[in-house]
């Protein structure tokens, strides 16, 4: 089954590793740089390119010269995409990684704002690009103008098509999609408290949250703690045995789509949480988002730790 991924704010990341502490004070000069394409489902292909799954696509919103960057990037990368063009420009992130002191700084732009004639262009244009019964991935932020009016839009779509909704999203979006049912959703502990304005987050409480969206699997993560998966037949508690990095940007995409692949191809719930779980631990093993061989995946799947409630 065909694997559509929106990825609705792209951007262009910008890595500079420090490598010693600097001579000079306020200046700092890299002694080397990361570039590449970047955004939650753009690091969701990146993954499947990995691991050689190629029934993807990639949907972009780009604009602007740094659209153009993203798009010829991707191109690069092999990665299989759409386009979607608005007049706006995409945003560029920076990275500041001070390796000496295993620390790192995440500057992020705001990104483009997107025309209410853009929504509605963007709107026929995915009414006519959705594949219907496939999976449908909304991850990560969309551009400032869109709202979750709009959201809800493109998830009646998505239902009408007859897809199945996998969703990584936070904030009021989170709120809005999980009103339409989706099968999966992967959210952040903190993100999710925030959005549902939440105390505690016990697995009585998170299995209500689950059954009153009737959600079939409500994935918690919670970065070097690993993960909670939450479903009808079981709870699993997933985490890594060693953590080599704090450098994790881009380990929940990459948690994400190893799901998403592992599933794809059949695997039971425990299975598809180790895959998904070693994804994510591979990924802090180089700078950059979802930057990781099969090597390195190789190497994490031993050190996982999963546990059934």
């Amino acid at each position: 089954m065909t694997i559509q991924i929106m990825n609705l704010n792209p951007c262009y990341d910008h890595w500079v590793i420090i490598s010693n502490p600097p001579k000079t004070p306020n200046v700092l000069r890299g002694d080397s740089i990361v570039k590449l394409v970047d955004g939650k489902g753009l690091n969701i292909a990146r993954v499947f390119r990995t691991l050689g799954f190629e029934d993807y696509v990639c949907l972009n919103i780009l604009g602007g010269d740094v659209g153009k960057i993203i798009s010829s990037k991707c191109r690069e990368e092999n990665l299989k995409t759409v386009e979607f063009w608005i007049e706006d420009e995409n945003r560029i992130n920076t990275a500041v990684v001070y390796e000496y002191e295993k620390k790192m700084v995440m500057i992020n732009e705001p990104g483009p704002f997107i025309k209410k004639r853009e929504i509605e262009e963007f709107i026929s244009f995915i009414t006519f690009s959705l594949i219907p019964e496939s999976t449908v991935v909304i991850s990560g932020s969309a551009p400032r103008g869109f709202g979750t009016k709009d959201m809800s839009k493109v998830a009646q779509l998505i239902k009408e098509k007859s897809c199945r909704l996998m969703v990584d999203i936070s904030g009021e979006w989170l709120k809005e999609l999980v009103k339409y049912e989706p099968e999966m959703v992967k959210v952040n502990a903190e993100e999710l408290k925030i959005a549902f304005e939440l105390e505690d987050i016990s697995l009585t409480q998170l299995n209500k949250l689950r059954k009153t969206f009737n959600i079939e699997v409500l994935c918690i993560t919670k970065g070097k703690e690993g993960s909670t998966i939450l479903s009808e037949e079981a709870i699993f508690h997933v985490k890594p045995k060693i953590v080599y990095s704090d450098f994790s940007v881009g380990s929940g995409d990459s948690f994400f789509a190893g799901y998403l692949y592992s599933e794809a191809l059949g695997k039971s719930l425990r299975e598809r949480s180790i895959f998904a779980t070693a994804c994510g631990m591979a990924n802090t093993l180089r700078y950059g988002a979802a930057i990781f061989n099969i090597e390195d995946l190789e190497s994490q799947l031993p050190l996982v730790e999963i546990l059934e409630e």
